[in-house]
């Protein structure tokens, strides 16, 4: 008798919690829905419900996070999601989650400290490794950016705009000639699919090719060699070209000592 009870019992739990696994993921579908809709407060308390029918998964308090971002409640969103750690703490996407976050909201010192737990989670996610690079450039640590990317250069994943990155620390720290070959190479590869842009996007490349030229004209003259840097410098349609070519007429070693002083933005 007694072990029909338990067995009873059992069953009843089991379909008890069978229902709150369906429910969660039936509210994280209205959510979802609601959201696209764009119905923020709905979809809120859509989450919200999900996270109370699964208290183990982290995914409904994701959910309930990215809202708050939304709504502009981004300490609420963080809160959130430090409670999602807490329900899956070996989830390095959570963590890169809200690395991401804090360092947007200038939290860096606990931004650095999630990013190197995506790390000691995944140390093949570059994602959190560029994050913490871009992180480290902002405090000033060139050094500390330049072995980041140096790791994501060697396991192949670099973007042009991190190569781009590296080839200015490179220029800063002593290493001009390499700086020179990573911004070159990162400007190749911003450049070869210019002409499929279209409107703001082709502008902006554009745009940003051009700092890449003035990034050039840079490393040649760290590097000594002004009458590169001068054609250059004298080809560019930057706005800052002709005030950076009367400096390097006038007075290169000071050009030199503003690129090698200046912080990398």
């Amino acid at each position: 008798m007694v072990f029909r009870l338990s067995v009873g019992f059992l069953v009843a739990v089991l379909a008890l919690l069978a229902m709150s696994l369906y429910l969660s993921e039936y509210y994280l579908g209205v959510e979802r829905r609601l959201i696209a809709a764009g119905d923020l407060r709905g979809g809120l308390e859509a989450a919200q419900t999900a996270g109370r029918m699964d208290p183990f998964d982290p995914e409904p308090l994701e959910d309930v996070s990215y809202v708050r971002q939304q709504q502009g409640r981004n300490e609420e969103a963080v809160a959130v999601l430090r409670d999602a750690v807490d329900r899956d703490p070996n989830n390095y996407i959570i963590y890169l989650e809200l690395a991401s976050l804090q360092s947007a909201l200038d939290d860096l010192t606990a931004a650095k400290a999630n990013y190197r737990k995506v790390l000691d989670l995944n140390p093949n996610a570059h994602a959190a490794r560029s994050g913490l690079a871009e992180l480290l450039l902002r405090k000033g640590d060139m050094e500390g950016a330049k072995r980041e990317y140096e790791v994501i250069e060697e396991a192949g994943e670099i973007s042009y705009t991190e190569l781009y990155d590296l080839g200015r620390i490179y220029v800063r720290t002593g290493e001009p000639r390499e700086g020179y070959k990573a911004i070159k190479r990162a400007r190749r590869q911003a450049s070869a699919d210019i002409e499929s842009l279209e409107g703001p996007a082709k502008a902006q490349r554009r745009r940003f090719v051009t700092f890449m030229d003035l990034a050039l004209a840079d490393a040649l003259v760290v590097q000594g060699n002004y009458a590169r840097a001068g054609k250059i410098i004298a080809g560019s349609p930057s706005e800052q070209a002709l005030a950076l070519l009367r400096l390097l007429e006038t007075d290169p070693e000071a050009y030199r000592d503003q690129v090698v002083n200046s912080d990398i933005q």
